[in-house]
């Protein structure tokens, strides 16, 4: 690594902004477009985004949600039909007033999420019980004028997302559809190996929402980030839009409602949890490269050793491999760039490798290296895929249980966000006490945890508490 180009090195890790910022732009994305907010996804970037989503899309899939598309552009009457909707997002929407140099008749939003225009539909669509359950996704953008600082993969103002929605015959079913959503996000984030907290949120509902419960993540800065949401909408939306279903004894009855929707940022987690200060660290699944085969050669053995590592990628064809071969740069910037890409294991084929009869392997996110014989490379890789992927979520759990603080007392609450760390806290349940604690310690109250309870003291009110709940800094 002696050849490492000075200008190439990362800020360290302990420098996050910077040190993220950085990263993301050399591997992921880049944000230098001429419209704030906007990006470029760059081909790993893109790729990494994409098999992110087959794992979501698969998921849905299994549990019998169906792909389709809708428009980009929502008219204004149909936005501004659920007040409740329209009101969380006024200050968000992107208005599109003309067709080339005409006016349109009605202004259309670049959509900000898509109840409006899919419920328009699904009153079309639902007529009788034997139409439910129905349940639908779409991966695509939305647009949101966020007025908040932006940070790129975190708050854009144009996100590729995935949105489901689902339309149930009882309010049963359709609190039953939570937990399987729950589960479905559950699953991403446990093969991205990621760890998350459900919380129950008491304030920043998705607009329009009964209820919700969102996964959070906690980033190296102390700040958590909101990864998804999963909302139980009732009859809020199928009331405005006239989503009704003839039930088994020919009543008119209006549809349960649910969505949820996660974006673009488990790529932020994937970077901020795994990443070290080297670059990415890559979970071997979804990886878009993962292994690289680097050739060592020498004159004297260079053509041997280059049909070696040829060869050796055709032997390999069942994972997905690159070969970089080359001769413009040194083997060290070579190691050095994909480390920084997050590829988990790359293959060196030297030339006493050759002589030996294999290659050696190095992975990234411990740095251990170990010979292997060629012929017991693939099975290896096997084994080791499995090895990462277990040292990573190991790693990332350790680091995310580090973060969560239990404290008894506001002032408590206050050292711990100081220290930037999430506090946990017994909580009554109260509305009123959840605005005290916030406004004593300046810091959000998030919710409460969707599964843990206690039989602690509120540390807002003294009285018995209920709830866990938590208090940090948020993005």
């Amino acid at each position: 690594m002696q050849d490492r180009p000075k200008e190439k090195v990362l800020p360290p890790k302990a420098d996050f902004s910077a040190w993220y910022h950085e990263l993301i732009r050399r591997t992921l994305v880049d944000q230098r477009v001429p419209m704030t907010g906007f990006l470029v996804y760059k081909p790993l970037g893109y790729e990494l985004f994409l098999n992110c989503m087959h794992i979501l899309e698969d998921e849905l899939a299994k549990t019998g949600h169906k792909k389709c598309y809708f428009p980009t552009l929502i008219p204004e009457h149909l936005l501004k039909r659920e007040e409740h909707h329209i009101a969380g997002f006024s200050n968000e929407v992107f208005w599109v007033t003309h067709g080339g140099e005409s006016k349109l008749e009605e202004k259309a939003a670049l959509r900000p999420t898509s109840e409006t225009i899919m419920y328009e539909m699904l009153k079309l669509w639902i007529r009788s019980w034997r139409d439910l359950p129905l349940k639908i996704h779409q991966s695509c953008s939305v647009f949101r004028y966020e007025t908040k600082h932006t940070r790129p993969l975190i708050r854009d103002r144009e996100i590729l997302w995935n949105e489901a929605h689902t339309n149930h015959a009882t309010a049963k079913e359709a609190a039953a559809q939570i937990d399987v959503g729950i589960k479905i996000y559950s699953e991403l984030f446990r093969r991205l190996a990621i760890p998350v907290i459900w919380i129950d949120v008491v304030a920043g509902v998705f607009a329009g929402a009964e209820a919700a419960v969102e996964p959070y993540t906690i980033f190296p800065e102390g700040r958590v980030l909101e990864m998804g949401s999963v909302n139980n909408l009732g009859q809020r939306f199928s009331r405005v839009f006239d989503v009704k279903f003839k039930t088994e004894d020919g009543r008119d009855e209006y549809v349960y409602q649910t969505c949820y929707g996660v974006s673009e940022r488990p790529l932020a987690a994937i970077v901020a949890v795994h990443g070290d200060d080297k670059g990415l660290v890559l979970p071997p699944e979804i990886a878009p490269t993962q292994a690289v085969i680097v050739p060592i050669p020498y004159e004297a053995n260079k053509k041997k050793i280059l049909n070696g590592a040829r060869a050796l990628k055709e032997k390999l064809k069942g994972f997905r491999i690159e070969l970089d071969d080359r001769e413009q740069i040194t083997p060290g910037e070579k190691f050095y760039e994909w480390e920084m890409a997050g590829v988990p294991v790359r293959i060196e084929i030297g030339p006493k490798d050759l002589e030996k009869g294999g290659a050696t392997l190095v992975r990234r996110d411990t740095g251990k290296k170990e010979f292997v014989k060629t012929d017991k490379i693939a099975a290896r890789l096997e084994q080791m895929f499995v090895e990462i992927f277990k040292n990573m979520t190991d790693c990332a759990k350790r680091y995310h249980d580090s973060k969560i603080k239990a404290v008894k007392s506001i002032e408590d609450v206050k050292k711990a966000v100081t220290s930037d760390m999430l506090a946990q806290l017994a909580w009554c349940g109260e509305l009123e006490c959840a605005a005290k604690i916030e406004k004593a310690v300046d810091t959000p109250f998030i919710g409460k945890d969707h599964y843990q309870t206690t039989k602690g003291k509120c540390v807002g009110c003294g009285k018995p508490a209920k709830f866990l709940g938590y208090v940090g800094k948020m993005y």
